[in-house]
């Protein structure tokens, strides 16, 4: 009896496997990943022109097996989260993103690889410095991980939280927030787009609220707005109309007009509102 008892419990709890992919992933997905290219382009600026390292190396083999550490070690971070969702039966686990850690990045350029660069003048035996610090740096990261549940128990929350508080604050919101308010055609937008869907619930007809913001610098400074003035330079004279001139790329150059400060933008441009 008990034996089919304990059987029938067994089959019937059944808990629901962890969903690997929701809508809002798709959110992440696009800050993460424009983070991550934000981060490589930093990365390959310092190795390039700081460094002065060459480019066989920098593109032959760092930023490769930069780019398998990433896949990797993404993977395996969302392997460690639905396995605890699966253990716990949780439905809010989120697998941590893996990345280049940007302070580290710019304290291994310039405290260790660019001194050695200049007093050698070989930019490989600076890369080479760097190799040798993140090697040595890979055991004194293993052994934080069995002091670190110690540290964690004598040590007050506030004062672990504060640390990491404050590089947030600085690194990751004020710098940024600087550069959006330097460029707030483009910055405040972006981060209005962003705003409006996670805290609005403002769909974008389906496209997630990240890349829609990152289509903003696009138009803003790209294609359109040479396409516009393509259309208000080459067809458009004069108020005229060419016929290859369609009515939507009149009003297009009309509105370019009006935005960058054209006086005569307000002029009514033949076939544009007939």
């Amino acid at each position: 009896m008990t034996t089919a008892t304990s059987t029938t419990t067994n089959t019937n709890v059944n808990p629901t496997l962890p969903k690997i992919w929701v809508p809002g992933d798709w959110n992440a997905f696009f800050g993460f990943g424009t983070n991550i290219l934000g981060n490589l382009m930093v990365l390959t600026t310092l190795l390039r022109f700081v460094i002065k390292m060459p480019d066989s190396i920098v593109f032959g083999r760092i930023l490769p097996a930069t780019g398998l550490m990433l896949c990797m070690s993404t993977m395996y971070y969302a392997w460690l989260a639905y396995r605890l969702a699966k253990k716990t039966g949780r439905t809010d686990v989120c697998a941590l993103p893996s990345g280049i850690s940007v302070p580290h990045m710019f304290v291994v350029t310039f405290v260790i690889m660019l001194p050695i660069a200049i007093k050698t003048g070989d930019p490989i035996q600076g890369w080479e410095a760097g190799l040798t610090w993140v090697f040595i740096q890979s055991f004194v990261l293993m052994g934080g991980g069995f002091i670190a549940p110690f540290i964690r128990k004598v040590t007050p929350r506030a004062a672990l939280l504060g640390t990491l508080a404050g590089v947030s604050i600085t690194f990751i919101s004020m710098r940024p927030a600087a550069q959006m308010f330097t460029t707030p055609i483009i910055g405040v937008v972006c981060f209005a787009i962003i705003l409006a869907s996670w805290f609005g619930g403002v769909k974008y007809r389906g496209v997630p609220a990240g890349l829609e913001g990152s289509r903003w610098p696009y138009f803003r400074h790209g294609m359109f707005w040479h396409r516009m003035d393509d259309v208000f330079h080459g067809h458009i004279n004069d108020g005229g109309g060419d016929e290859r001139a369609t009515r939507s790329d009149r009003q297009g150059a009309r509105a370019v007009r009006m935005a960058r400060g054209d006086p005569g933008a307000h002029r009514r441009i033949r076939g544009c509102d007939g």
